[in-house]
């Protein structure tokens, strides 16, 4: 059985690196210790973009808490419509973004799109 894969969006002009789409919950703690839950929907080694109740200015740094990863330090670069940009302090090893996808897939339901018995 073939496995899942999630999309990549290519490198578009301005970006530093391939996003790949996510649905991973988070937390984000701003130096004053406000702190958010919010959910990454895509995610690079030099940042993501997050949506959730983002309390905070562009140009500001918080803290990232992702699950089984240590907290990293990112900077808010734009907001928009309930949505925000982040880019990391210090990029993410590669593998590390792997796992973290790896991590946030869900299994396919059976009956998926209609298919039954693998077929």
């Amino acid at each position: 059985m073939a496995k899942a894969q999630l999309a990549i969006l290519p490198i578009q002009e301005g970006r530093q690196a391939e996003r790949r789409i996510v649905n991973l919950a988070a937390r984000l703690r701003d130096p004053g210790a406000s702190v958010a839950d919010i959910e990454i929907q895509n995610l690079s080694i030099s940042g993501f973009m997050a949506e959730g109740d983002i309390a905070l200015e562009p140009g500001s740094h918080a803290w990232l808490r992702l699950s089984g990863l240590e907290p990293q330090n990112c900077r808010l670069v734009w907001v928009k419509d309930g949505k925000a940009g982040f880019e990391f302090a210090n990029p993410l090893h590669p593998a590390t973004i792997e796992l973290l996808v790896a991590a946030g897939r869900k299994p396919i339901k059976k009956n998926h799109f209609g298919v039954q018995n693998g077929r």
